[in-house]
Order: structure tokens, then C-alpha cells, then sequence
């Protein structure tokens, strides 16, 4: 008799065992990141010369990139005077005009950047001796213009910026 119980504990044990094991797969959504890509940067200095508005003018006259390529440029203020106030905006080409009247309008607040379509970035101001980065991603390709908006410097400071 005591071998029958225990036989019969044993089968019992077995198939509750067995029943409540069954296997469920839990299958979580797979997500797919993208992987992250380096920003390629093209980087240039750019020095803001001159202590008089007759000899004031940047270092380079001219800025070529590849279209998709991150932009870097360090504006350096070299100049020694108070008034000699700069900055850097790059806007689309034969507006540098246009621009250059309504950044008058934007003001200092603004570090004379005006709201405008047509500027595609642009750099706070740099007292002399300071320097300021502006960073942007490069417009699509074609030919652009760049320039200082502080007022009266947009005729002697400025330079083409070329997207290949």
C-alpha cells in the first residue's frame, strides 16, 4: 500500500510538472537605429583686420566647402578699436544688400541678424580681440555671399562662399 502512494505521488508530481511547463516565447519588438554617422566639419579661420572703416576687411575673400559637410568658422576680431565691432553672416547670393539694410533694422539685440530668408547663418558679434565660432550645416550647392552686418562694414567686409 505505502508503494502504491508513493507510486501515485510520483505520477502526480510528473504531470502537474509537466503541465505547467509549458514553453511561451516573448518576442519584444526589434527596433532599428540608424547608426550614427561623424559630422564631417570643414573648419576656417577668418580674421576680422583693421582699425579704421578705410582698412578694415577679413582675412579671406573667399570659402569653398562640399555641399552636406558641417561648417566651422572662427571669426578672430584683430582689431583694437572700440568701434571695430564684427561678425559673419552668410546669406544667399545678391541679397548680401537686402540683408545688410534690415540688420540695421534687427539691431544689437539681434547682433544684427535680421529675420530674413535669405540668411542662411550668422555669428554673434565680436568685440576686437575676442573670437566667435559659427557652426551651420552647408546650404545646398550653388554660390553665396558673406559679409559683417554691423552697420556701415557690409560694402568693405565681405567675400563669396562656394557649396561644390
Amino acid at each position: 500500500m505505502k508503494t502504491l502512494i508513493i507510486n501515485t505521488l510520483a505520477l502526480c508530481i510528473t504531470l502537474f510538472i509537466s503541465c505547467g511547463t509549458s514553453e511561451t516565447k516573448v518576442t519584444e519588438p526589434v527596433t532599428k537605429v540608424k547608426p550614427m554617422t561623424e559630422k564631417v566639419w570643414e573648419e576656417f579661420t577668418i580674421e576680422a583686420l583693421g582699425n579704421t572703416m578705410m582698412d578694415m576687411k577679413y582675412s579671406l575673400k573667399n570659402i569653398s566647402v562640399k555641399a552636406g559637410s558641417w561648417v566651422r568658422i572662427n571669426l578672430v576680431n584683430k582689431g583694437l578699436d572700440p568701434a571695430m565691432i564684427h561678425n559673419i553672416l552668410i546669406v544667399n547670393y545678391n541679397k548680401r544688400s537686402e540683408v545688410a539694410t534690415a540688420a540695421i533694422e534687427a539691431g544689437p539685440n539681434l547682433d544684427y541678424i535680421p529675420k530674413s530668408k535669405d540668411v542662411i547663418a550668422g555669428s554673434k558679434q565680436a568685440n576686437p580681440g575676442e573670437t566667435v565660432t559659427l557652426e551651420f550645416k552647408a546650404p545646398a550647392k550653388g554660390n553665396y555671399e558673406f559679409f559683417c552686418s554691423y552697420p556701415g562694414h557690409s560694402s568693405k567686409m565681405r567675400g563669396y562662399f562656394f557649396v561644390k
